[in-house]
């Protein structure tokens, strides 16, 4: 099958996108397709060039994805795997180009990726379902600010340590686990430079996700990182972080984890393959972060190392993939 693999974009995790796509591309290309890997701003071209092929990159001179996929290469294509991580390609907008223009791709429609991306609106989501989410104030950018007023409300309704985090990025970036006034200050700077924020009850215990595939969960897999929180330096650093999967947990307490994992996929109306993100408390339960809808496959993520745990192989679980999104499953 001819396959357009879209790839690094302009968002913060344009080097995670990038290391994904060459391997979904390198997946693919091993099991016969015909792949082209497409940097959706690379080369910085003249608004007047053609779009052009060299090898099997796909050369983006526009940078106007619209019209790029509106090409020949792209509309003889039989499956786009969107790739992109973050921003643009993450957030829905995307998806919905995709959908105008009636191009089959992998992952959750226009409307669950906005709506998992955003992570006020999931959260509220997951408290009108009686979804456990941990305990949050949204700080929205163009009102918040660090006076002592702020910092107050803060206090009044958390005990540190908490998380403070931008609420429309992924792969932890921008996030930041506050043990002190000072540094609470500092974290909502940094994390504000990305847009609203939000500040969250942090659950001391364990990190654990389930990921999906065809709509249904695969093993709760648990995240041991170096450092005290799962940051982006232990999800991205080879050897920072290390996996257990299946858990070591309790066979009930799996089966409960992976139902309510469900009932945030399901609520969110994603399609295809998902990761959900949870904290499990020292009190054994669990409360649900957020819901990834194109989680990555680099060498260091976690859908893969799941599906391999249940011996799906990674050209296998590629295949299963794209099988959901020509079904639209």
């Amino acid at each position: 099958m001819k396959i357009i693999v879209i790839e690094g974009g302009t968002s913060t995790e344009r080097e995670v996108s990038l290391s994904s796509g060459e391997k979904i591309a390198a997946g693919y290309r091993r099991i016969g397709h015909d792949v082209v890997e497409l940097d959706t701003v690379l080369p910085l071209s003249q608004l007047d060039k053609k779009i052009e092929v060299t090898g099997s990159h796909l050369k983006n001179g526009s940078k106007n994805l619209v019209a790029l996929m509106q090409s020949e290469v792209a509309q003889k294509a039989d499956f786009i795997f969107n790739a992109l991580h973050g921003g643009f390609g993450e957030d829905g907008r995307l998806q919905a180009v995709l959908d105008m223009l009636q191009l089959t791709y992998n992952g959750s429609g226009y409307e669950s990726s906005c709506l998992a991306m955003d992570k006020v609106l999931s959260k509220l989501l997951f408290q009108k379902n009686s979804i456990p989410t941990p305990d949050w104030l949204h700080f929205p950018r163009n009102h918040i600010d660090k006076n002592e007023t702020n910092i107050e409300k803060v206090l009044n309704r958390f005990q540190l340590p908490v998380i403070v985090k931008p609420a429309n990025e992924g792969s932890t970036v921008g996030l930041h686990l506050v043990k002190d006034q000072d540094s609470l200050i500092k974290a909502i700077d940094q994390a504000m430079q990305y847009g609203d924020v939000i500040i969250e009850n942090f659950i001391e215990g364990r990190e654990l996700t389930v990921g999906f595939l065809e709509g249904k969960p695969l093993p709760v897999l648990e995240i041991k990182p170096e450092h005290e929180i799962y940051d982006y330096e232990c999800k991205y650093t080879k050897g920072m972080s290390s996996y257990e999967v299946p858990a070591d947990i309790e066979e009930s307490l799996a089966q409960n984890i992976q139902n309510l994992a469900s009932q945030a996929y399901q609520v969110l109306d994603c399609k295809g393959y998902s990761r959900v993100d949870l904290r499990l408390g020292i009190d054994n339960k669990p409360y649900i972060l957020e819901v990834n809808t194109l989680p990555g496959m680099t060498d260091t993520s976690l859908v893969p190392k799941a599906a391999k745990a249940m011996g799906i192989g990674f050209e296998e679980l590629l295949e299963r993939i794209m099988k959901a999104g020509l079904s639209n499953e």
